[in-house]
C-alpha cells in the first residue's frame, strides 16, 4: 500500500521531534555531568574527609618551608618583583633565616634600589628592610609607577605618598573591585595594615574585601598562582579564621619536590579563560606566595594550626 504524502510528512515530523528530544536529553545529561564534576571539585577543594593529624601537618609544613626557602635562596631573581620583595622581607622578619637575610641584604645593596631620581626605588628597598628611609612621593613621581606599586607605597607611608584622591577612595572601597583585582586591592590594604597597624576604619574595609577573596577561594579549585596568593593575602589581612584547613592541605600536597609551586593548573592559569603552558611563566610568583602563606601559619598564626589539626 502506497504511503500518502500526509503520512510521509507526519513520519518526518515524528523523526524530527525524536531527534530534538534526544538532543535535548543529551545536552541536559552533559550539563548535569558538568554540574556534578564541578560540585565534586568544589567539595574536594573545601572539605577533607580524612584530615591530617597535627603532627603530619606540622611535619609537611616544615618540610615545605625548608624546600621552598632553599629554592628561593638559589633564585635571587625573584627579588626583581617589588611585591615579592616584601614577602621575602616579611618571611625574613618572621623567621630570621640566614639565607633569606642574605637575599635581603644583597637586594638592598644592589643598584636596583635607592636610585637617584627614582624615589619609588627607596620604597622597594624599604619593603625588604624596614630600616631604609622613605622619601616623599609626589603625584608626578607616581606618574610612571604602576597601580599596585603606587597603592603599596601609599600603604607604607600614607603621609609621604601623594596618591591621587580617586585612587585613594577606590583603595578604601569595600566593594569597588572583584575577582583578581580585588586580590591586589587586598594586598595593598595588607601593606597599610602592616605599616600603620589595625584600626576600626581599616577593618571596615579590609574585612569585607578579605571575605570576598575567601568566597572566591571556595569555588576556584584551580591550584595555580591565585591559590596561594589568596591564602597569603587573607592571612596578611589578619583573618586566619577565613582559611579552610583543606586549602592548606591542598597547598602542601601540590608543592613540587624542588620546593616550588606551579603557576598554572593543568594549563589553566590565573585568568578564568587563560590557558597556557606553564613554561611561559616563571615559578617565582606562586612559590614566593606559597612559602609566605606557610611562613605566616607557622610563625604568626600557630593557634590556627592548633585549632584545626588534632
Amino acid at each position: 500500500m502506497a504511503t500518502t504524502p500526509e503520512a510521509a510528512q507526519t513520519g518526518t515530523e515524528r523523526k524530527k521531534r525524536g531527534w530534538l528530544v534526544k538532543t535535548v536529553l543529551f545536552l541536559l545529561a552533559c550539563g548535569a555531568l558538568v554540574v556534578l564534576v564541578f560540585g565534586i571539585l568544589v567539595l574536594n577543594n573545601n572539605f577533607s574527609f580524612t584530615r591530617m593529624s597535627r603532627a603530619d601537618f606540622t611535619s609537611k609544613m616544615d618540610h615545605a618551608i625548608e624546600t621552598s626557602t632553599q629554592w628561593l635562596s638559589q633564585h635571587p631573581e625573584v627579588m626583581n618583583n617589588p611585591p615579592l620583595v616584601f614577602m621575602v622581607g616579611d618571611m625574613t622578619r618572621m623567621s630570621g633565616d640566614p639565607r633569606l637575610k642574605q637575599m635581603v641584604a644583597t637586594y638592598v645593596a644592589s643598584n636596583r634600589v635607592k636610585i637617584p631620581g627614582e624615589p619609588i626605588t627607596w620604597y622597594y628597598a624599604h619593603a625588604a628592610d624596614d630600616s631604609v628611609p622613605l622619601p616623599v612621593l609626589t603625584i608626578s613621581d607616581l606618574a610612571t609607577v604602576n597601580w599596585q606599586d603606587r597603592c603599596d607605597a601609599y600603604g607604607m607611608a600614607p603621609r609621604k605618598v601623594e596618591l591621587p584622591d580617586a585612587e585613594r577612595i577606590d583603595l578604601f572601597s569595600p566593594d569597588k573591585y572583584s575577582w583578581g583585582t580585588r586580590q591586589h586591592q587586598l594586598y595593598a590594604l595588607d601593606f597599610y595594615r602592616y605599616y600603620n597597624g589595625p584600626s576600626a576604619p581599616l577593618n571596615r574595609v579590609i574585612n569585607p574585601v578579605a571575605e570576598g577573596v575567601a568566597r572566591d577561594a571556595v569555588y576556584d579549585f584551580r591550584v595555580n598562582d591565585s591559590y596561594p596568593q589568596r591564602m597569603a593575602f587573607i592571612l596578611a589581612a589578619g583573618r586566619p579564621d577565613l582559611i579552610k584547613p583543606r586549602w592548606a592541605e591542598i597547598l602542601l600536597n601540590h608543592q613540587r619536590p624542588d620546593g616550588t609551586w606551579q603557576y598554572c593548573w593543568h594549563g589553566w592559569c590565573k585568568g578564568v579563560f587563560e590557558f597556557n603552558s606553564d613554561s611561559e611563566y616563571g615559578l617565582d610568583h606562586s612559590t614566593v606566595q606559597g612559602a609566605w602563606a606557610l611562613y605566616m601559619l607557622k610563625y604568626r598564626y600557630p593557634q590556627w594550626i592548633e585549632q584545626n589539626f588534632k
